[in-house]
């Protein structure tokens, strides 16, 4: 665009002895109101498109709150119920059992004979070097794991560490894979462990009896030996034994840990924990929504707005777009499902709110009446939540989803509320533009006029001009005359 501004400092008048710069911008101040009507238009049509986007949000936080929903795990989940049957135990310091939806609700009798344990092999207490507790030449020991065995090389000067170092780095003589076992020092005492529990992974030492007295390492007394064993219970009567006191492979869905002896009953039952939470995110967001679009429907126009806060207030009352949407949500909640058993919210808990016969379309949530259905029918529960959330699901995408979508020769934004603010936002940039060309115009026209005026005191100094030269010229015949009358 042209630059047809006036100048930045310009006098004017200075012949005429008329303002007409002042003159000037009165006229483009009068010419200018146009404008005002247009940019109010455009603050409105913002305010809009601000509230529409708000609007969204509520949609989107909807959306966010039916995905738990969908999942039958939501409603399938299930817990066990450890108590005593030892008035003396804690059923927690004996087994803690963790559940998927996949295992059956049940009962079982479980006792815990013994855990499983690693072997474990301690040294006697030595704070210097080997020499100190009598090898006083090289030497060696070897573990044995099953078929695997390693060397663990001594030398007198070697500290605890530096034989723990060794075990840590030590390989099968034959395959040069690492053995199962690990070695840290500990209160001056060397400890030799397998990293697994049970029988099968029990190691041996073997080497100079000597050097395995003198180290302490093949004694048999708790304090240097601790043997491996597998974990031993009694399930409804049957005895099992396992290498690890974490069992996952004696009934489908459960997961046993073993924490220490005693007799214990594991009831398996629905956990509706998560169902119920669930329910009520949906419902908070649910009811969120209801109450912006009930405030937006029916607020009033504030006249003289101080705030951009009150200037919103009134521009969506009575919108299509939120009545339709209040209308449909409420649709989707209250309609009925062609299916087996539970086919209505209602009958699961999720009701109307029934204050002013329901007209605000909120929902209430009855934790009660929907236990007493997942009790009944988990899956049936399942089946209607999620046939309804695929519903709102497919509504809440056709509204808030920006996704460009071929309608005919050209694209459109599949969400209703995007399109909306599309729209909005093209009458703006229609209205950037008209302002635009408005000013380029008013711009021309201001130069034109400085032009003009410039171009009147051009002139208007030329004749003043020509009117002192006259005027001298005249005072010069004048002066003649008078000489040669006299």
């Amino acid at each position: 665009m042209a630059d047809y501004t006036a100048p930045l400092f310009q006098v004017t008048g200075l012949t005429s002895g008329i303002d007409w710069g002042q003159m000037i911008d009165k006229m483009m101040e009068a010419a200018r109101k146009p404008e005002e009507l247009w940019q109010a238009e455009k603050d409105k049509l913002e305010l809009k498109v601000g509230l529409y986007n708000e609007f969204s949000a509520y949609l989107k936080a909807l959306r966010s709150s039916i995905s738990p929903l969908k999942l039958s795990s939501t409603f399938t989940a299930k817990q066990a119920e450890l108590s005593s049957l030892s008035s003396t135990t804690d059923p927690s310091s004996v087994l803690a059992i963790t559940a998927t939806p996949e295992a059956e609700i049940n009962s079982y009798e479980i006792e815990v004979l013994q855990k499983a344990t690693a072997e474990m092999r301690i040294s006697n207490s030595l704070s210097g070097i080997l020499k100190n507790a009598g090898i006083t030449t090289d030497s060696y020991f070897y573990i044995k794991v099953d078929d695997q065995r390693a060397k663990i090389d001594l030398h007198p000067t070697d500290t605890l560490s530096d034989v723990a170092a060794r075990i840590n780095k030590a390989v099968d003589e034959t395959t040069g894979e690492a053995l199962p076992v690990q070695a840290r020092v500990f209160d001056n005492r060397l400890v030799i462990e397998s990293t697994q529990t049970g029988t099968e992974a029990a190691f041996s030492l073997e080497g100079p009896q000597v050097v395995l007295d003198n180290l302490g390492l093949d004694l048999d007394d708790p304090e240097h030996h601790i043997a491996a064993q597998d974990a031993k219970l009694v399930i409804d009567g049957v005895s099992v034994t396992r290498p690890s006191n974490e069992i996952s492979d004696l009934i489908q869905g459960l997961t046993l840990k073993i924490n220490g002896v005693g007799k214990v009953r594991a009831d398996i039952v629905l956990d509706a924990q998560k169902a119920v939470e669930s329910i009520q995110s949906f419902v908070a967001a649910y009811n969120d929504t209801m109450d912006w679009i009930n405030v937006r429907l029916q607020e009033k126009k504030v006249e003289e707005p101080e705030s951009e806060l009150e200037a919103q207030r009134g521009l969506l009352r009575g919108d299509p777009i939120l009545w339709q949407a209040k209308s449909y949500l409420r649709q989707i909640v209250a309609d009925p499902l062609s299916l087996d058993g539970f086919s209505q919210l209602s009958q699961i808990g999720i009701t109307t709110e029934s204050i002013d016969y329901g007209k605000s379309g909120k929902l209430e949530f009855d934790t009660d009446k929907f236990m007493a259905a997942m009790t009944e029918d988990p899956q049936g529960v399942a089946g209607l939540v999620n046939g309804v959330v695929n519903k709102f699901e497919s509504y809440l995408a056709n509204m808030v989803d920006a996704v460009p979508v071929a309608i005919g020769g050209s694209t459109a934004l599949r969400g209703r509320v995007p399109s909306q603010v599309q729209h909005l936002q093209n009458q703006i940039e229609a209205i950037d533009k008209r302002i635009a060309d408005f000013e380029e115009r008013l711009s021309i026209r201001q130069r034109g006029l400085y032009e003009r005026f410039s171009q009147m005191e051009n002139t208007l100094a030329q004749l003043n001009q020509q009117a002192s030269w006259l005027a001298s010229v005249l005072g010069i015949l004048s002066g003649s005359n008078a000489a040669s009358t006299s």
